[in-house]
């Protein structure tokens, strides 16, 4: 009798042990089926993954094009050339030679003389100046890190051709787009940078030499 009270105690505490083990074991199996154990108060936040950036066919953002306004403070100033030809003449030579250096023609207006080309990538390595203006500052409303040296980008150049007092007037800058990091929303971006005139100069010099021109 003695020996049996003395070994209800140990029965007892080895049977609560395996009804633990029992349970812990079978909120394992829940768990690994796919089933989510009980939440508690501080349950660790889970972390949503970043939206990848949506892109168009040719690499830039969606609704990113020509047509989307340049803010003020980064639009780039035309350079002016002036020619002893017809602004027909020199329209239309105009569109072919950006055609011919890769810059194919996306918005064209005849009757105004005016053509902007789509966005086509280039590299800084490919111009022995720097094509891009420094970045604006962060701070205030602006919040989009750049490198200051940009090493790639896009490019769209904007062409208008007009009657000149001796000829016709031409007038051409580049609209220019770098990858930025967004530091408020935590994406990147394509953002404006203004431009040097660098890929403008460079572009009228293959003008000039396609139609044996000289400026006045």
């Amino acid at each position: 009798m003695i020996d049996s009270e003395r070994r209800a105690p140990a029965f007892h505490r080895a049977s609560a042990l395996t009804l633990r083990m029992l349970a812990l074991l079978f909120s394992g199996v829940v768990w690994a089926s796919g089933a989510p154990p009980a939440t508690t108060e501080e349950s660790t936040p889970s972390v949503q993954p970043r939206p990848a950036e949506t892109q168009e066919d040719d690499g830039r953002p969606t609704g990113e094009s020509s047509q989307t306004p340049v803010p003020p403070e980064l639009q780039s100033a035309y350079l002016v050339r002036v020619y002893p030809l017809r602004p027909a003449k020199l329209f239309k030579g105009l569109l072919e030679a950006l055609t011919a250096e890769g810059y194919p023609p996306e918005e064209v207006e005849p009757k105004g003389r005016t053509v902007k080309t789509s966005f086509i990538d280039f590299k800084q390595g490919d111009f022995e100046l720097q094509v891009a203006e420094p970045p604006p500052r962060l701070g205030g409303s602006y919040h989009v890190l750049q490198l200051i040296k940009m090493k790639i980008g896009k490019v769209s150049l904007e062409g208008v051709v007009a009657p000149g007092k001796d000829g016709s007037e031409l007038r051409m800058r580049a609209r220019i787009l770098v990858s930025g990091l967004d530091r408020v929303k935590r994406v990147h971006v394509f953002v404006d940078r203004k431009s040097t005139g660098v890929i403008e100069a460079d572009f009228i010099h293959k003008l000039e030499a396609r139609l044996s021109l000289d400026p006045l």
